[in-house]
């Protein structure tokens, strides 16, 4: 396993906690918990503040590991990069373009229930705006290890 695969899993499962934690303040069962801005602010900065440790905690640990993948990105592992930084942008996108859509068709369609989201709410929009950010990251981190996958079997 490379490097750049065992940071995938690692931030994979790191990010897939820091999403359960930040559903977990922001949820209440279904419904979006309206807060204060402070509250927002302190639950953004502390998912934060994880990202950060997360990431530091990962890149150290691989590189305390060492091991034979001790060398510079080759053509390969530059392509997977750019690829999965694609997904994860294709995603955003295709998210945000969603959220305008539902928005406009709320305005449209007079008392349609399907995934209604109160985006005037600053807690709303707080949650829906950084769970596709997260979610971007959750996608390019399965999209680094599908793309490593794939060029195994090739190989």
């Amino acid at each position: 396993m490379t490097q750049a695969e065992k940071y995938a899993w690692g931030s994979l499962v790191t990010t897939g906690f820091i999403f359960w934690f930040f559903q977990n303040a922001m949820l209440d069962g279904w419904q979006v918990r309206q807060m204060p801005a402070p509250a927002l602010l302190r639950i953004f900065v502390i998912t934060i503040i994880m990202f950060v440790v997360a990431e530091a905690v990962i890149a150290g640990s691989i590189a305390l590991m060492g091991g034979s993948d001790d060398i510079e990105k080759d053509e390969r592992d530059l392509l997977i990069e750019m690829k999965a930084e694609q997904n994860a942008s294709w995603f955003m996108g295709t998210a945000l373009l969603i959220l305008i859509g539902h928005m406009l068709i709320g305005g449209v369609i007079r008392g349609h229930e399907f995934l209604q989201f109160d985006l005037t709410q600053p807690s709303s929009f707080f949650f829906v705006l950084y769970s596709v950010v997260i979610v971007a990251t959750i996608v390019q981190r399965v999209s680094t290890l599908a793309l490593y996958g794939m060029a195994s079997a090739r190989a």
